[in-house]
């Protein structure tokens, strides 16, 4: 059984349903069983036959043989001519006669082959009738008159009977064999359907769960294997939600990939390493008299509007928000999502915010528009875990982190302001506009420092396709309607 079910498995595909395995499995099965009892039941049945067919012969070749003593005693072949023929006349089943006189004369009559008459030559004398061996249904008896041996008669008898009767034994087996196989086939798949439902059920879910659906639930019913694997996997498919959930609550406060390593391996294996990184800083202008002028409620609510569209736009091109410091952001480029041209992404994210605050129009009391100040610095940094064992923060530290920040200082509000070290990383579709030499906190030497200007027409498509979808992510419909003119 296990091999019929090994090859079974080879030749089906695994993607047939496993009631139509099981069905084509047991029909097979029944195949060869009831084949294996149709060959046993033949050879009963043409032993039978042979029996019955030995009975008949002993009665008529018994005659025969009494009947040839005289001419076979006398020598008279002529005698043994008459009766051999009167007797195949009458015996319709009989094909050939072999007649052998004990003077070694040898008298054949109607089919005999070369093989047979060979055959028959070598039947040793007995009293009883014998079935020589023999393909052909072959019956010889020695001949004797008184105690005095005359010869040997051999009579072979036709099969056709055996034929037909073992065609209709066939036929009838045959016809038995098809039902039962039906039936059985029909019941498999039936039953083996009742009990495959649930579990194509079971893998249809699991395919949903595997593309991110976590909202399946499946009806177990009943108290079986089945029914306890339904309830297993429900209890999974809540846990997964249940992860998924808190992997995306984690996210909007952790490094994404720090939540991966999380989730994902059940333990944080995140290196100290020292990584080339671009920076960026934006800050709120005028932010203490905002602050001071506004209710909180509505100050908290315009920089979260602000830092919503941030984040979407530093997310498009490819950066990571770090951190959120009071009414600032710091983004980090080229960490953890590596680019060749972080210092490009970073540039085309700083001039699509500051342009992002005009369309916002946020107003302050003094009825001027709200605005941030960016600044960019690139470099190598130290990308780690920093704190207490209680309280970590992956995040990157050194110069270039700081850097970023001073250069916040240096420029207005919606101006990208760099050093021309990092500006030197970008290539002709931008501008430098030079603010001099610059003493920079925490530098020794003084450092050239300007504002960044796009030139490129297809880089400002670009930053107005990132504005617009962020503002869409955002912000309501109504609102959208009136900045869409706009944009």
């Amino acid at each position: 059984m296990h091999q019929v079910w090994h090859h079974m498995q080879h030749y089906i595909p695994w993607r047939t349903h496993i009631r139509w395995r099981w069905t084509l499995m047991v029909g097979l099965v029944m195949a060869v069983t009831i084949a294996i009892l149709m060959s046993v039941l033949m050879d009963v049945e043409r032993d039978a036959w042979l029996d019955n067919q030995e009975h008949q012969a002993e009665v008529s070749v018994n005659r025969l043989a009494e009947a040839l003593k005289l001419p076979l005693l006398s020598g008279s072949n002529a005698e043994v001519d008459v009766i051999v023929r009167g007797f195949m006349q009458a015996e319709h089943a009989v094909l050939g006669v072999a007649v052998l006189h004990v003077h070694g004369e040898e008298q054949w009559f109607g089919s005999i082959q070369d093989e047979d008459r060979t055959l028959v030559r070598t039947y040793s004398l007995h009293d009883n009738l014998v079935r020589l061996h023999s393909q052909h249904l072959w019956f010889a008896q020695h001949v004797q008159y008184a105690s005095t041996p005359v010869g040997i008669v051999a009579v072979r008898y036709s099969q056709q009977a055996w034929s037909e009767l073992s065609q209709r034994l066939l036929n009838r087996m045959m016809w038995t064999a098809l039902l039962a196989i039906i039936l059985s086939s029909g019941l498999v798949y039936w039953v083996v359907g009742r009990i495959s439902k649930p579990m194509e059920a079971l893998a249809g879910a699991a395919e949903k769960v595997a593309k991110g659906d976590y909202q399946i639930q499946l009806a177990a019913q009943g108290e079986d294997e089945v029914a306890e694997a339904m309830r297993q996997f429900n209890r999974m498919v809540n846990e997964l939600a249940h992860k998924e959930k808190m992997r995306d609550a984690f996210g909007k406060y952790l490094n994404p990939k720090l939540v991966s390593e999380v989730f994902e391996h059940g333990s944080v294996t995140m290196d100290n390493h020292r990584q080339e990184v671009t920076v960026m800083f934006a800050d709120m202008v005028g932010f203490t008299s905002f602050s001071e002028d506004s209710e909180p409620e509505y100050v908290v609510d315009v920089l979260n509007q602000h830092f919503e569209v941030f984040h979407r736009i530093i997310d498009y091109f490819s950066g990571h928000v770090d951190k959120y410091i009071g009414d600032a952001v710091m983004a980090v480029f080229n960490h953890p999502r590596e680019r060749s041209d972080h210092v490009t992404l970073s540039v085309l994210a700083a001039l699509a915010m500051v342009e992002a605050c005009d369309y916002l129009g946020v107003l302050r009391q003094n009825g001027e528009k709200i605005s941030f100040r960016v600044g960019l610095n690139y470099g190598d940094a130290i990308v780690g875990s920093i704190g207490a064992n209680e309280r970590l923060e992956y995040t990157v530290i050194g110069d270039t982190v700081n850097i970023a920040s001073r250069m916040t200082g240096l420029g207005d509000g919606g101006e990208v302001v760099l050093s021309y070290e990092t500006f030197e990383r970008l290539d002709e579709r931008f501008e430098f506009e030079t603010l001099g030499m610059k003493k920079v906190k925490g530098v020794k030497e003084m450092l050239e420092c300007g504002r960044v200007v796009l030139v490129d027409e297809g880089l400002k498509q670009q930053i107005r396709a990132a504005i617009s979808l962020a503002l869409d992510m955002t912000l309501s419909v109504d609102i959208r309607k009136e900045i869409g003119d706009l944009l």
